[in-house]
Order: C-alpha cells, then sequence, then structure tokens
C-alpha cells in the first residue's frame, strides 16, 4: 500500500513539475503605428512555439502552456490590420493563440528576453501600408528642397513608457505633447517645416528615427525628453550633444546608458543594436557636427533659462544612439525633471508647454538662419535668471574697439561659439567678425582664436 501511495504521490510531483514548467500567458497587449500594429504577449518564462500562416490568419503555438486566470477567451484589437486574438486551450497543455487579420498581410514573430520590469515576451508586428513616409511625399520635391527641415522625435513610446513621475505621469505622454507643439509652431514660420518621428503612444526603433532625418535631408534633429533622478529635489531643463568619446560627468554617462537601452525596452529584433561598421570614418563627420550641435545647444539654453532654469550651466556631452547622425546637427533636450513633483506638473500644463515649445522653435530658427545673438544675464540663487532685452543689442563700434586690443585663446573642450562671446561680453557676430568665421564654421578643439 505503502508503495501505491508513494508512487501516486511521484506522478503528482511530475505532473505538477510538467505543469509549473509550461508558459503562462499573462497578459495581451497592442499598440498602432502608422506602419504597423503591435502586439505584444506578455509570458511567465522564455517561451517555446511555432508560428503558421495562412490567409488572413496567424498561429501561435504553445505546446507547453497556460492560459492566465485573467486572460479572456477572445481579445478584440480592431487596429489596423488585425480584428481580434482568440486563446484556445488544446490537448495535452498547449495552448493556441489565432490572430484574426485584416487581409494577407507580412508579420514578423519575435522574442524578448525578461528585462528589468519586463517579462518575457512575445511580439507579433502586423505590417500594413506605409504611410510613415507619407508627411515626406505628401508636397513635391521642389517645395521639399526650398524649406529647412526639422525632425523632433518624442523619446520613448509603446512597451517603453521612460520615466514615471510620482503621479503616475509617462514620459512618453508628456514629451509626445510637447513635440506636437514644437510642431505645430515650426510650421507657422515661413520656410521651414516640421516632422514627428511618432505622433501617437507607439515604439520607433533608433535605426528608423535616424533613417527618416536622413531620408528628410533635416537641416537639425531635437530629441525630447523628460529627466528623473532619485533625488526628488532635482530640477531644471539640460542640453545634451552627442560625445563620441567618454560622457562630460556620471550623470550623464548614466542617462545615456539608460536611454540606449529603449530599444530593449520597446521592442526590436535583436534590440542590442548595430555597432558601426567604420567607426573612424563615423568620428570624422561627427566630430564637426557635434560642432555645429553645440553652437545650436548653447544659444537654445539661453531660452529654456527663461523658461525652466537650467540644471547644468554648460552643455552636456555623452554617448546617445538617438544622437548618432554624421552630418545633421542633433540635440537631446531634457525639458524638465519628472521626479519633481512640481516640475512633473509643469510638465502636463499646456502653458508651459507650449512656452518650452516657443523656446526650443525661436532658438532653432536663429540657428538655422544664422541670426543667433548672445545674451547676458544674472542668475538668481534657484538657477533661473532674467535678462533684460538691453541685453542683447549690438553695442556700435566694438568690433573695432576689440580690434584693437585683443588676445589670442586656444579652444578647450566644451567651449561654443555662443559661451566665449558671452563670458567675454560680445556678441555672436562680433566674435565671428573678429575671426574672419564663417557663418555657422565650427570651433575645432585647439583653434586659437582672437577674444577682447
Amino acid at each position: 500500500m505503502k508503495k501505491i501511495y508513494a508512487l501516486i504521490i511521484f506522478i503528482f510531483i511530475l505532473v505538477l513539475a510538467n505543469y509549473s514548467s509550461a508558459t503562462e500567458i499573462r497578459n495581451i497587449r497592442y499598440w498602432a503605428a502608422p506602419d504597423h500594429t503591435r502586439v505584444v504577449i506578455d509570458v511567465g518564462n522564455e517561451p517555446s512555439f511555432e508560428v503558421a500562416e495562412s490567409d488572413n490568419l496567424l498561429i501561435l503555438k504553445f505546446r507547453e502552456g497556460k492560459s492566465g486566470p485573467k486572460l479572456p477567451a477572445e481579445i478584440l484589437v480592431n487596429k489596423p490590420g488585425i480584428k481580434k486574438v482568440i486563446i484556445q486551450p488544446e490537448a495535452e497543455g498547449a495552448v493556441r493563440l489565432e490572430f484574426i487579420l485584416d487581409q494577407s498581410l507580412k508579420t514578423q514573430v519575435f522574442k524578448l528576453k525578461k528585462f528589468q520590469d519586463k517579462p518575457d515576451r512575445v511580439v507579433v508586428d502586423i505590417f500594413i501600408a506605409q504611410p510613415l513616409r507619407k508627411e515626406v511625399v505628401k508636397e513635391p520635391s521642389s517645395r521639399i528642397q526650398k524649406k529647412k527641415i526639422i525632425v523632433i522625435d518624442p523619446g520613448h513610446g509603446g512597451d517603453d513608457p521612460g520615466a514615471v513621475g510620482k503621479k503616475g505621469t509617462y514620459e512618453k505622454n508628456v514629451v509626445l505633447a510637447i513635440s506636437r507643439e514644437i510642431k505645430k509652431a515650426v510650421n507657422k514660420v515661413p520656410g521651414y517645416r516640421a516632422v514627428l518621428t511618432r505622433d501617437g503612444d507607439y515604439y520607433v526603433s533608433f535605426d528608423k528615427r535616424l533613417q527618416m532625418a536622413r531620408d528628410l535631408n533635416a537641416s537639425l534633429f531635437l530629441s525630447i525628453h523628460a529627466d528623473a533622478a532619485r533625488n526628488r529635489q532635482a530640477r531644471g531643463s539640460s542640453v545634451y550633444c552627442l560625445s563620441t568619446g567618454a560622457a562630460s560627468n556620471e550623470a550623464a554617462k548614466l542617462l545615456a546608458k539608460n536611454e540606449n537601452l529603449s530599444d530593449i525596452i520597446g521592442g526590436v529584433p535583436n534590440g542590442e543594436g548595430r555597432t558601426d561598421s567604420d567607426q573612424i570614418i563615423l568620428n570624422m563627420f561627427q566630430t564637426n557636427t557635434i560642432n555645429f550641435s553645440k553652437t545650436y545647444a548653447s544659444n537654445l539654453m539661453y531660452q529654456l533659462e527663461q523658461v525652466n532654469g537650467l540644471k547644468y550651466r554648460s552643455v552636456q556631452e555623452a554617448p546617445f544612439r538617438v544622437l548618432k547622425l554624421p552630418d545633421i546637427p542633433a540635440v537631446l533636450i531634457e525639458t524638465a525633471y519628472i521626479s519633481n513633483a512640481e516640475e512633473e506638473k509643469l510638465l502636463k500644463n499646456r502653458d508651459f508647454q507650449k512656452k518650452l515649445a516657443a523656446a526650443i522653435v525661436s532658438s532653432a530658427i536663429e540657428y538655422l538662419s544664422g541670426a543667433a545673438t548672445v545674451a547676458q544675464g544674472n542668475s538668481t540663487s534657484e538657477g533661473s535668471s532674467k535678462v533684460d532685452s538691453r541685453d542683447r543689442e549690438t553695442i556700435p563700434g566694438k568690433v573695432n574697439d576689440v580690434q584693437h586690443a585683443s588676445r589670442l585663446y586656444t579652444v578647450k573642450k566644451g567651449d561654443t561659439v555662443y559661451s566665449l562671446a558671452k563670458s567675454n561680453s560680445i556678441t555672436i557676430d562680433e566674435l565671428r567678425k573678429l575671426n574672419n568665421m564663417h557663418e555657422n564654421a565650427p570651433l575645432l578643439l585647439g583653434q586659437k582664436i582672437k577674444l577682447p
């Protein structure tokens, strides 16, 4: 009798072990992007499944699977390309997921490993028409060429929420709202046109964001974000340029590391990304472009300081993947700290969003039109400053005075035309005239220039 009981217990344990190793389908979520609809399946462990396709039908079969207790038998999606998902338990502990498609469409299925707070996932992308390029081609090419294109990149999206505020505010949502305001403001300026890398709650890979800027022959690339820190008192805006080497400080290094994980969190096949095949050539082009980016970033900082104050008094540098555009000036803007209760509230405020957008667009137009001027002002102890409009005026005859009493200065790391002009109480135009510098010519490390 004892042997029979032992055998029953052994079989029970064996069945239980087999059941616990089965892949639990915990949740099914979905997002619609302009060129595809994404369905994400959250699972309890690394899944093993088979894929089969037929007309208007995609099937995923988990041979060792089970449906989670809260998962319904049918999920209505009703997004472009897909109607619904049907979950069907099968014999011998299998689970079958049927994706009912609108028509025969190209699909892609891939796995994402457990990462940070994200579980193991199976991603199904259903590709539809390609209206991502619709905005690119809806105007005649001759008109596009006459306009300067500014690409605005709202960070994160879809399965990658970015930073989350104490009140539950998602970075991906507020930066999209700010980016839309920037787009509106740019498009009101004759001769300029703005394009968003995403215009909804979905994830766009780094490669696609950068490729969009290249395809449009963009004049400027702006990646919009909201910062976060363990210190809830941290506040202020900051501006980052690409560094092909080390970051300007540990905070910048950590920020870049977190931002560069977006492809893994948001969900891209082989999300670790590609390495550049010819880093030496990239760096040669990039150094020149970084100098242009710094010129713009310095003027942008002045404008942002009037709206929200600055976290850092200088342009920061870090190896952000989203800024790797060899021939297009690009900056990453941390608009405010979503981890700061006061700034989290501001980020959701429409008026504040519009003020940020106006500051960003004003600096972009000044930079791209070559009319950037320098502002001098006294900062308050809180990091913000009030600048009198007279501080931005050019003083007649000052350049001639400077030419008679100048000194040679060796350009150091972090120097920009803006910072040198400001620290020497002259305008950018005056500094350029003093050195016979071409409009928008970059400063080079070790370069000798004249200063008052």
